[in-house]
């Protein structure tokens, strides 16, 4: 939709501020993200379900995270559910797709009592059914999900959940779920399951991008743990694609692109810490197990990134965990977001978190990065309009003092804040400084 043709509410300054300095935000796509939340909850009043209750407030919701076993040799895809009787009987509040190798489950949850089941496509049709059940949590015992067990306040450890995928029983409630996670696992970054609307979806829509991605981590090959890994974390209303110049300038015999694909309007906290977590999952996972890794983040993304280091490191930086580079992000906040948070009617929980002096800035610059991790900061400088800005992000933000003064060395670029990322120059730079983390 042409942005021209949406008008934004009158009395409402601070809403335009923010979509001024957040040129990708769509004021057509905040409209429909505003009358979404009031259309929630006037069916949550009507008639209350924790799916609603889920999709009108992700911001409140947990991660529920627990172990699986099962009998090695199994190379399919599994489905695991939450059910609820709180609201409704037997209430399917969310589910996730496991493409193995598994070792771990998550789900997204609202506060409640859940019991979970576990399905595995068995005769390869592609589809879940209730008769393919090979795990559940003990009947009668629901897992608890409260704010006050919750790690980091929004990680909650599950129990342990037993497969048997030699005997499968049937559920005592209708599943017939299209799997189709298999199909994305070594996607190309050109992909349309990495397209652009999806990143306009995880900001206002979270959880239907969730449905959309069932996961967060993907790669574009077989994992290779004699390589460098190199995580990529894209900014706010981003994908992966946003990477693709830098991806196909790595030298490929030496390192391997992994890409954080996550809902950017969640709060920078619970993204940390789902970014975090699924680091640690996957240097426990057999046959995977991380030898070297870089975080390489854009924008919004360096914020999410710093957030997960400072998870990573609260016992002592992991044995892994070799660099950090960051790209025009806005380390000191964005003073029109602190002005937009005190007049627009509905804020995306993310804006809150990159107001300048919001709590979130506060907290994660109270842990000092690791001495041994080398921090290269890059940012941007080109702005026709005379402002001391990459066009998006001012320069006293980008180079926060905070966090420019612990970086090992600081580049600037003649670039725009997206056009950093497609620059010659960067790319060169950038390659350069890898080298230095290579095996």
């Amino acid at each position: 939709m042409n942005k021209s043709h949406c008008k934004l509410p009158g009395g409402i300054p601070g809403l335009v501020l923010i979509l001024f300095f957040l040129a990708s935000f769509s004021g057509c796509e905040y409209l429909k993200f505003v009358k979404q939340k009031s259309d929630l909850k006037s069916e949550f009043d009507h008639q209350p379900k924790m799916e609603l209750l889920r999709e009108l407030a992700p911001e409140n919701c947990f991660t529920l995270f627990g172990e699986l076993k099962f009998r090695p040799g199994y190379d399919g895809t599994i489905l695991i559910v939450a059910v609820s009787d709180r609201f409704q009987h037997r209430e399917i509040v969310a589910k996730r797709v496991l493409v193995s190798p598994f070792l771990y489950y998550s789900l997204f949850v609202p506060e409640g009592e859940y019991d979970l089941y576990v399905f595995a496509d068995l005769n390869h049709d592609d589809f879940f059914q209730e008769n393919e059940l090979v795990g559940q949590t003990q009947s009668g015992k629901p897992v608890l999900v409260q704010k006050k067990y919750a790690q980091d306040a929004v990680l909650l450890q599950g129990p342990a959940i037993h497969l048997d995928m030699d005997h499968p029983q049937t559920a005592n409630l209708p599943i017939h779920f299209h799997n189709l996670a298999h199909k994305n696992k070594y996607v190309p970054l050109d992909d349309d399951f990495f397209a652009p609307r999806f990143g306009t979806m995880g900001l206002y829509r979270p959880m239907e991008f969730l449905a959309h991605t069932q996961g967060t981590l993907f790669q574009l090959e077989k994992y290779n743990p004699k390589k460098t890994l190199v995580i990529f974390v894209h900014g706010v209303e981003g994908t992966p694609q946003d990477w693709k110049y830098l991806v196909d300038g790595l030298d490929k015999e030496k390192f391997q692109s992994w890409f954080f694909y996550y809902p950017s309007g969640l709060p920078l906290k619970n993204l940390g810490n789902m970014l975090a977590r699924s680091i640690i999952l996957l240097d426990q996972t057999p046959g995977y197990g991380i030898s070297n890794l870089i975080i390489v983040a854009h924008s919004m993304g360096g914020l999410v990134a710093r957030s997960a280091i400072d998870r990573l490191c609260r016992d002592g930086k992991p044995r892994y965990l070799k660099m950090y580079i960051s790209l025009s992000s806005p380390y000191g906040g964005i003073e029109e977001a602190r002005e937009g948070a005190k007049t627009a009617p509905v804020m995306v929980p993310c804006w809150l978190d990159v107001a300048a002096e919001s709590d979130f800035l506060k907290n994660i610059y109270q842990n000092e990065l690791p001495e041994d991790l080398p921090f290269f900061m890059f940012f941007g400088y080109r702005n026709k309009s005379g402002i001391s800005s990459d066009g998006t992000i001012t320069l006293r933000s980008q180079l926060d003092r905070r966090v420019y003064l612990k970086a090992v060395r600081t580049y600037g670029f003649d670039a725009t804040h997206v056009g950093i990322l497609n620059d010659e120059t960067v790319k060169e730079v950038f390659n350069d400084i890898l080298k230095t983390a290579a095996p």
